[in-house]
């Protein structure tokens, strides 16, 4: 028997099948114009490549799944005070937001402050549900796992040595070296970490890959060539190291702390995705991937100095320590001793006195503000790991925004 359909009913069926269909061209056409490839490996080929790696990170790697809260945490709707604009370095010159996604192979931008999302873009066919992949923003994750560890008593100093925690990597080159000095990454250990696919950091990642964390730490011996904490050296295996002090001191999975302690506290709306190692554990420095709307949460946590709705996450004393200029010595300022753009913190990198950074190689950025309670994310597939040209145009847009929340809001 015919069914008949109430007038409304039948308009919202056409519409929810019009809708379907569009998703599903939209999809179609996503994965022709930014296909998949068969292997992780072949990310390296080509930019269209990368983009869908990046959103698919959990898809080649084994990963756990590190799962939210009921319900996420508020995230409003507002608006930019005026249109971002930035003079683009070194040619100068106005340039809007749509001329910098349009030229950088970014993937998403969300522009937060408060708990109101001002801005929010997803170019090259991405969507807010994809999971974006991290890199070394993982870094500063391991830095908040060591903080709130602290917070706990669970780690009962900085100053201890790594082996207090992990007697398993006591002979290591970094089995003596204090918790502070590897968060600062100032080891004084020699390690190269260029991507040049021969460096130490290669070595490090192979030893990961087919053993885990333990081995490719117990991989490097001998002594601080350099009296550590007196040079900033960026190197991966020191995260690595940090990593196992956690889990260790814990007594739990980095994957299983991180829910506990932070993902589902902060009120993350989305499960994250965190890549293992050959042993099952967490990589530590790189590897978390999360939909772009937790990656603002995670973001404006820390510029509520740790807190969260009415619960203190992680302690203001520790993030003044791991992100605040002031708070670190000289040499670790910026142009004196890491580089043009950036001090560094702890496994935080520095913008300026209140405006710590989470980055990632290909372009990944986490912008945070402390003082105005401002989150600036940026995922990007960059053609190459490192491009010192893109990184201070990443910068300088993060300078206008923030330079734009100071101006008077738009009157009617």
């Amino acid at each position: 028997m015919f069914k008949k359909f109430h007038p409304l009913a039948l308009a919202l069926l056409v519409f929810s099948c019009s809708a379907q269909a569009d998703t599903e061209a939209f999809l179609k056409e996503r994965e022709q114009k930014f296909k998949l490839p068969s292997a992780a490996k072949d990310y390296q080929t080509f930019v269209p490549v990368r983009v869908a790696t990046f959103s698919n990170w959990a898809s080649y790697f084994p990963s756990c799944t590190i799962e939210p809260r009921a319900k996420g945490s508020f995230l409003g709707q507002g608006k930019l005070p005026r249109p971002l604009s930035y003079s683009r370095y070194p040619i100068g010159g106005a340039r809007s937001l749509d001329d910098f996604v349009e030229t950088y192979p970014v993937t998403s931008l969300i522009a937060a402050q408060g708990d109101q999302i001002l801005e929010e873009r997803y170019p090259r066919m991405r969507l807010p549900s994809d999971k974006f992949a991290s890199f070394s923003m993982a870094k500063s994750i391991t830095s908040l796992l060591v903080g709130i560890a602290l917070d706990e008593g669970k780690i009962a100093s900085l100053d201890d040595p790594a082996r207090k925690y992990v007697p398993a990597i006591a002979d290591s080159a970094y089995g003596a070296i204090s918790l502070r000095h590897l968060l600062r990454m100032s080891s004084g250990m020699i390690y190269s970490e260029n991507y040049s696919g021969t460096d130490d950091n290669a070595r490090t990642l192979g030893y990961m890959e087919s053993q885990g964390a333990i081995t490719a730490i117990n991989a490097f011996k001998g002594k601080p060539f350099h009296a550590p904490g007196t040079k900033f050296n960026y190197a991966g295996i020191e995260t690595i190291v940090l990593n196992q002090v956690v889990a260790h001191a814990t007594g739990q999975s980095i994957c299983q702390y991180m829910q506990d302690k932070l993902w589902v506290p902060l009120g993350a709306q989305d499960s994250g995705t965190w890549q293992l190692d050959g042993s099952g554990q967490a990589t530590g420095q790189m590897g978390f991937a999360a939909t772009a709307r937790d990656w603002v949460r995670l973001g404006l946590m820390i510029v509520n100095d740790g807190k969260v709705e009415d619960r203190q996450i992680i302690s203001k004393s520790y993030l003044d320590e791991a992100t605040r200029m002031s708070a670190q010595p000289e040499h670790f300022h910026k142009n004196n001793g890491v580089n043009r753009i950036y001090g560094y913190g702890y496994q935080f990198w520095l913008h300026a006195e209140n405006q710590p950074v989470m980055l990632g190689v290909y372009g990944q950025h986490l912008f945070l503000d402390r003082q105005r309670k401002a989150v600036l994310l940026i995922t990007s597939a960059w053609p190459s790991t490192v491009m010192p040209l893109f990184s201070m145009n990443y910068s300088r847009l993060f300078e206008a925004f923030t330079a734009s929340l100071d101006a008077p809001p738009n009157k009617p």
